[in-house]
């Protein structure tokens, strides 16, 4: 790939919003970014997918940050987060890796649809006031948060997402946790396995290709995740400062528009390259049938 000032300008934007919806929901920002990178830059899922990874680190950390100095963070359930999200996420980037770019492209799409809507059922529906739990003590046994964090890992693995949009909807459906219990957590949780995740995929990355059948370079995931992680610190942690102090139900009603926004984009982009794709094999698979001579004619 070739960066000219203008394009790592708009990088770095991309990573300030990126920052500032991950420190807002406990989300790594990925489900933004990588659409952002795919219309700014043309698609190469897998490039990005190892960029936004490395930029989930950055924002994980700032939120984390925030949140301690808060006194948010549920430390117990980060704990028994961590050890299965770790192991998911390994198998998570495994998988990612074997899958071909569009075709990844096309599940990340599906993905961003299903979280779509049920954040906009969630967002626009008048929800019933919750009683906070108290601070510290989980509300789910060892197993079932386990189970939480091993399905985080592996979705986070998988579509190169920070996990927060994974693990905050099973934290609150299975344990019982309120939103600004499981943000907090998330955020530092997502701080481990986006360490983790981020250095096993870009060292796998010279092994993949790119739409066009070019190897893949770690120099140009780190380009672009330099380009991002200032401004994503930045956004991070004045994101995890609005998370504080705006009403939940507003940050998720933007939020479930901006994932349905880039559904249809990533989503229509990936099946009008596939479409290329299928008629470009078509064509050369008509041009072989046709014998040499008659080639040479032509």
């Amino acid at each position: 790939m070739e960066f000219d000032f203008a394009n790592l300008v708009i990088t770095a934007a991309i990573g300030l919003a990126g920052g500032v919806l991950g420190g807002m929901l406990g989300i790594g920002g990925s489900i933004i970014v990588i659409p952002l990178l795919s219309f700014v830059n043309g698609p190469n899922q897998q490039l990005y997918q190892a960029t936004a990874m490395i930029m989930n680190v950055a924002v994980g950390a700032s939120a984390t940050l925030k949140h301690h100095l808060r006194g948010a963070i549920e430390k117990t359930m980060v704990m028994r987060l961590l050890p299965s999200a770790l192991i998911g996420i390994l198998i998570g980037v495994t998988l990612s890796n074997a899958i071909a770019p569009l075709t990844l492209q096309l599940i990340f799409a599906a993905f961003l649809v299903y979280i779509g809507i049920t954040e906009s059922i969630s967002a626009f529906r008048r929800e019933k006031p919750t009683t906070q739990r108290d601070s510290g003590t989980p509300s789910g046994s060892l197993a079932r948060i386990s189970s939480v964090g091993g399905l985080t890992g592996v979705a986070s693995g998988l579509l190169g997402i920070g996990g927060g949009i994974v693990v905050i909807p099973l934290l609150k459906q299975l344990c019982r946790f309120d939103m600004k219990q499981a943000i907090p957590a998330s955020s530092a949780t997502m701080l481990v396995t986006a360490t983790v995740g981020a250095t096993y995929k870009n060292i796998m990355l010279p092994d993949l290709m790119s739409p066009s059948g070019e190897p893949l370079k770690i120099s140009d995931s780190l380009i672009i995740s330099a380009a991002m992680i200032p401004t994503a610190f930045v956004g991070s942690y004045f994101g995890a400062e609005l998370m504080h102090r705006l009403p939940m139900q507003t940050i998720k009603k933007a939020f479930a528009l901006l994932v349905i926004a880039a559904a249809v984009k990533m989503g229509w982009s990936a099946l009008s390259d596939s479409f290329v794709a299928q008629e470009s094999m078509s064509a050369q698979s008509t041009t072989a049938l046709i014998p040499s001579p008659l080639r040479h004619q032509m």
